[in-house]
């Protein structure tokens, strides 16, 4: 009888250990994406936390797999060699090919509830970002509705409407601004945030006369605000050559100090409630 007794208490405690070792397996499941000359193969896969997914050169030139956001990369993928990324929270993420960045894919790791994501954590204002990500029965046609939250402005709600389980739409910022979405009476466990930056223009207007023209645009007025205008010197470092405040309109016609040849320059502007410091393009000034 205590033989038999302990035949089925061994059965019983390796029947917990199987299953135990089977739901881990199944938790660290690892999807895989076959990248060819063409894209990402397939382009969207879905995933749960704790998963991992596998990005497998199939090509015959060199990848490398890059998160839009800067949560993952990957080294430079010689054919045949293979990348593996483990997600943990749930949100929706966006990747690009680094050697083609037309190549592009997404990775939605979810349970039960609706996925979001971004393909930018910063914008400058009115830029495009990409709002996306995923419901978990994957079915077509269902709505979802993203919730747009502008700094110190009251929230916005659009929908957009699944294929094959994944939604989009293009969002324009004009403040730094938090997304989330719901579904089905679900909540996305991730709330990506956009800092934007406002759109600084900086050109020559006499470049002989070392005449130059700038302006902050965004939705708040930079009337009266302070733009410094940069150069960098020959070690790599800006250096800032004049301070300049803007008139009322957000905007300054000014002399530069720039000297005789050629001249990386930017104008750059500070941090601001609903903004993030804001720069312009860097202008190659020749004199």
């Amino acid at each position: 009888m205590k033989r038999a007794l302990l035949l089925i208490a061994t059965l019983a405690v390796a029947s917990v250990a199987t299953a135990a070792t089977a739901s881990d397996s199944a938790r660290q499941a690892t999807a895989t994406v076959s990248i060819t000359s063409s894209g990402f193969k397939p382009e969207n896969v879905s995933v749960r936390p704790g998963d991992s997914v596998s990005w497998k050169n199939n090509d015959t030139v060199e990848h490398q797999v890059v998160s839009d956001t800067g949560t993952f990369k990957s080294p430079v993928l010689k054919p045949g060699e293979t990348f593996t990324q483990q997600f943990e929270v749930e949100s929706s993420y966006s990747y690009h090919d680094a050697t083609k960045t037309s190549l592009t894919g997404a990775v939605h790791v979810l349970t039960s509830n609706v996925s979001v994501g971004g393909t930018r954590i910063r914008a400058v204002y009115r830029n495009p970002v990409r709002i996306f990500g995923s419901i978990p029965n994957g079915a077509t046609g269902e709505a979802v509705t993203i919730h747009i939250k502008p700094y110190g402005k009251p929230e916005i709600t659009k929908e957009a409407v699944t294929e094959s389980g994944a939604y989009e739409l293009t969002y324009r910022p004009t403040l730094n601004t938090e997304v989330f979405a719901t579904w089905n009476n679900t909540t996305s466990e991730s709330s990506p945030k956009v800092g934007v930056r406002p759109l600084v223009i900086f050109r020559t207007l006499n470049r002989a006369q070392n005449q130059f023209f700038v302006r902050v645009t965004a939705a708040k007025s930079y009337g009266r605000k302070v733009v410094r205008i940069n150069r960098q010197n020959s070690h790599g470092r800006w250096i800032t050559t004049r301070i300049i405040r803007l008139n009322r309109f957000g905007e300054k016609r000014f002399t530069g100090k720039f000297a005789f040849g050629t001249t990386k320059a930017q104008a750059w502007v500070g941090k601001t409630p609903g903004y993030m410091p804001g720069f312009s393009v860097i202008k190659l000034v020749s004199r």
